[in-house]
């Protein structure tokens, strides 16, 4: 072996490098693979490139994460009953505090203001080296993580040619196409995802094509998305579509 000479990247080379990071090689493997990346520097640095990745994926839940994202909103106290007497002087100020706010900040708010507060890419799946079938999903889901949703979305679209009822990457299509400014792709991908009522994205689907219907201005199409959804975040952007 020549050092300095350049190992050529392949699946194969690519999972002896996710075997080595994950502790799965064996003695004889184990010193090859140092041996390799002492005469080759341009190995070692892709297994170095490869560790950071590893570090910079969490390894975490999904639903937790959405949990966390997703944060509930504190429900709003019942108002007390008020006596009559106090009733017509409230709702004096009552209508001064709404006029007021409605010079304000109404005449602000919009389907766009509403899905620049209320958009955030879905965090993501845990991703780990997995089978060698699942290759590219993974690297796509690194991409996706980085903010490359572009590329992600190369990687995707091959896979969902070939198994278009995988809810997950029907899914995270959607999202990665809303993060990537194409709001029309990702209803497309969205409204197929939002048919599957037995998948976990079942309910986050509905808030992603809420918000890809509002960057279309179709506020009456998103308020009928999340009617009887029962989640809460769910809810609280209903209510936000349907003060506009």
């Amino acid at each position: 072996m020549e050092p300095n000479k350049e190992i050529e990247p392949n699946q194969e080379t690519q999972e002896q490098i996710d075997d080595y990071l994950m502790g799965k090689l064996d003695e004889v493997a184990l010193a090859d693979f140092e041996t390799q990346m002492r005469l080759f520097p341009d190995f070692r640095a892709k297994v170095d490139e490869q560790r950071l990745l590893f570090k910079s994926v969490e390894v975490y839940n999904l639903k937790n994460s959405l949990d966390e994202y997703h944060k509930e909103i504190e429900p709003v106290p019942e108002k007390k009953e008020l006596n009559i007497g106090w009733f017509a002087l409230a709702a004096s100020f009552l209508v001064l505090i709404s006029v007021s706010t409605w010079a304000i900040l109404g005449s602000g708010n919009s389907p766009e203001k509403v899905f620049a507060e209320n958009f955030k890419p879905d965090p993501g799946l845990p991703t780990t080296m997995g089978k060698s079938s699942e290759y590219n999903f993974y690297y796509g889901m690194v991409n996706y993580k980085r903010k490359e949703y572009a590329e992600a979305i190369s990687r995707w679209e091959p896979i969902y040619g070939a198994n278009p009822e995988n809810d997950t990457l029907v899914y995270f299509l959607g999202v990665a196409n809303l993060a990537n400014g194409n709001a029309r792709q990702a209803k497309k991908y969205l409204q197929m995802a939002n048919k599957k009522t037995e998948s976990t994205f079942y309910e986050d689907s509905k808030y992603y094509l809420a918000l890809s219907l509002l960057k279309e201005n179709k506020v009456d199409e998103a308020i009928e998305t999340l009617e009887n959804s029962r989640s809460t975040a769910n809810i609280s952007l209903l209510q936000q579509i349907k003060a506009l």
